[in-house]
């Protein structure tokens, strides 16, 4: 009788727990089809060498009163039209862009999808030279001839950006759905009339910004530095690199309090003081230099305050502003100076478990037992299959949770709602990056790695 029961039970509950997987998958390609725009909807990046090419928007808003928005009338180029794209802070999230690319390029490497991999080589080739030519092309936004020299813009997005003469209705972001987009907002091509164009007016190089490309240059180093597309002179290690040390060039030359070309200092208030964090820059570094040396960019700075910043980040973490644990995390995941178990506890306690995840990638360790698989299962499960977006928008159905441009760096949005009033659809890389994380980390109970179409 009683194995009867139990063989009862089993077929009647024993699937209570099990995850559909391939479902899982399935939202991953229509997240990736959503954000290039081959879902029949408008798209949010576009991808290719261009000014504005490789650069996701955070977010658009095909309901928006071009000629009536605030943000359009007061701050960029209020004009006729409607549906608004969005770049804000974009190097900052163009980390996680490239992480998820380097995840999928790796997890689809690792399924023996070799067929399937130029196009990911492609769409990350042209992500990351898009962080060169925002490099060598910044000086040039402040009247001055561009140099490759470590100081960038937060993107390179034009005015007129939404434009595409090679296009049947003159629109770069349109779908066969309807929606379209008619105007753009980013750093680039808006500026506040109060505001004076200089490097110090929020449009340039910043800790934050760097932090968050070096967390994708992690990543690529980790999994696929010798990978290229189309020129093998051009790996993307290689890539990551050269930009890497031109960036630590620029910190060490200002002793990593930041000053621009137009001989403007960069204040706090806009990211221009490195020193807090260069001391883990620099163990990040030297791993994401070809041959660097273990002592390269140490100095003073890094050996005295820098390395005082460390320790409190560690000892005294919780005191730590919640904003600034996403920076705090990433450069943990790039620098590899705590162990799983802390990175563990404090990234779940933070409710930013991803970094626990990609900690373990870049860093060839193991999960520490404090990360449930079970748990992880509920952000694969709850993100909307339409896409996270904030209410507001046309049938917005995210749940708690999915509501931000980017629910590892801004979680808060579950709990207190959108403290800036900005009602957009996000570009879904912070569901991308999670399961290409997962996906990587848990491979053999996932099923095979493809694209999956519709």
């Amino acid at each position: 009788m009683r194995p009867l029961f139990t063989f009862l039970l089993l077929c009647c509950f024993g699937n209570i727990y099990s995850q559909d997987y391939a479902a899982y998958q399935q939202k991953y390609w229509d997240y990736r089809a959503r954000l290039l725009g081959t879902d029949g909807t408008a798209g949010f990046v576009s991808v290719g060498p261009e000014r504005g090419q490789g650069i996701p928007a955070n977010g658009r808003n095909f309901m928006t009163n071009c000629e009536k928005d605030w943000v359009m009338k007061t701050e960029c180029s209020a004009h006729p039209g409607s549906g608004k794209m969005d770049w804000e802070d974009a190097t900052a999230f163009q980390g996680f862009y490239l992480a998820m690319l380097a995840l999928e390029y790796a997890n689809l490497e690792k399924a023996g999808k070799t067929n399937e991999l130029e196009a990911t080589a492609r769409e990350l080739h042209y992500a990351l030279t898009a962080v060169i030519r925002l490099d060598t092309k910044a000086e040039e936004k402040l009247g001055l001839v561009g140099v490759w020299d470590g100081f960038f813009t937060r993107d390179d997005v034009p005015v007129d950006f939404y434009k595409d003469p090679n296009a049947t209705d003159g629109l770069r972001f349109s779908g066969k759905d309807g929606t379209k987009v008619e105007c753009v907002s980013s750093s680039f091509s808006c500026l506040k009339d109060d505001v004076a164009l200089n490097s110090d007016s929020g449009k340039f190089t910043s800790q934050d910004q760097v932090i968050g490309l070096f967390f994708g240059f992690s990543l690529i180093r980790k999994l696929v530095p010798d990978k290229f597309y189309q020129d093998k002179n051009q790996t993307f290690g290689k890539l990551v690199s050269d930009q890497t040390q031109k960036i630590m060039e620029l910190g060490r030359r200002n002793n990593w309090k930041l000053k621009g070309p137009d001989g403007v200092t960069i204040s706090d208030k806009w990211g221009g003081n490195f020193k807090g964090f260069n001391n883990l820059l620099q163990k990040t570094a030297i791993r994401l230099i070809d041959d660097a040396d273990e002592k390269a960019y140490k100095n003073w700075s890094t050996k005295t305050t820098g390395l005082a910043a460390r320790s409190t980040f560690d000892w005294a973490f919780w005191v730590q502003a919640r904003r600034n644990h996403w920076m705090i995390f990433s450069n943990i995941v790039n620098s590899g100076v705590w162990n799983n178990r802390k990175m563990a506890k404090r990234s779940l306690k933070s409710d930013r478990v991803m970094f626990a995840l990609a900690y373990s990638v870049v860093n060839d360790v193991p999960l520490h037992k404090k990360i449930k698989k079970e748990d992880l299962d509920q952000f694969l499960e709850t993100a909307p299959s339409s896409g996270p977006c904030y209410f507001g928008t046309l049938d917005c159905k995210s749940p708690p949770g999915w509501r931000s441009n980017s629910r590892w760096v801004y979680p808060n949005y579950a709990d207190s709602g959108n403290p800036y009033g900005i009602h957009m659809e996000w570009n879904g890389i912070d569901f991308m990056l999670f399961y290409n994380l997962y996906h990587y980390l848990y491979s053999e109970d996932m099923p095979v790695y493809e694209r999956v179409r519709n």
